[in-house]
């Protein structure tokens, strides 16, 4: 028993058929006016891939000074124009016609060989234009701010990243310092206070006088007591 053919199938098998009777083969010697509408729908459906283009065939290009002017025609076998600007030594990445003579498989040198080629047209706000390969002025600007997000976001989470690790230890911090005793910093406070006036003096007593250096001795001494000082009064509020 045969197995069950499916949609996917079927829709293969439609478009594998044969021409409706009459129909030429090229698509240049086609005459739009002469196809009745329902060869026109399969025509088009014939050819029409899933990304929305339809295939056309390349019949060849003209240069017009700055401008080439690239003609297909649709499976239908109306005709149709493309303009681009002529290549610009040093800019040839930017052209639109050197892309869709290189989509094609032909390098620049070999571009009078294109006719009768196979390309794909996508219809945009009912005008029809070959689909060349190279990124547009549109896609470039999306994908910019598309990185431009992406960049945004990092940094953000970077930022959210940061103050946390901030918060976090500074949480940390003020749980060590509830857990001192206040009555113990302020002793060593005290002590502090004591040392900064008596290693000195006591010092100098022994050297015959004051120097610059026990001075700075006494002066960090009585800072870290105040700093002591205050840090116990911190714990008890």
């Amino acid at each position: 028993m045969d197995a069950p053919e499916t949609e996917a199938g079927e829709r293969e098998a439609e478009r594998a058929a044969p021409l409706p009777e009459g129909t030429p083969l090229s698509f240049a010697e086609r005459d739009p006016a002469a196809l009745d509408d329902a060869t026109e729908l399969y025509l088009l459906d014939r050819h029409a891939a899933a990304d929305g283009t339809v295939r056309v065939q390349v019949l060849g290009w003209e240069r017009d000074g700055d401008t080439v002017r690239v003609t297909y025609a649709l499976p239908t076998g109306e005709r149709l124009r493309d303009r681009y600007r002529w290549p610009t030594a040093g800019r040839y990445e930017e052209s639109d016609f050197l892309a869709l003579v290189r989509a094609l498989g032909y390098p620049p040198g070999a571009a009078d060989l294109v006719d009768g080629e196979f390309a794909r047209a996508r219809n945009e706000n009912g005008r029809w234009r070959i689909v060349t390969g190279r990124r547009s002025e549109g896609d470039r600007s999306r994908a910019g701010e598309a990185d431009r997000a992406r960049r945004n976001r990092a940094a953000d989470d970077g930022r959210i990243d940061r103050d946390a690790a901030r918060t976090g230890a500074l949480a940390g911090l003020r749980r060590r310092v509830e857990r001192v005793d206040p009555m113990a910093l302020g002793l060593v406070s005290v002590a502090l206070i004591g040392a900064a006036v008596g290693v000195p003096a006591s010092v100098a007593t022994v050297t015959g006088g004051l120097s610059a250096s026990l001075t700075a001795v006494g002066g960090v001494l009585f800072l870290t007591a105040l700093a002591t000082l205050g840090l116990s009064i911190a714990t008890v509020s």
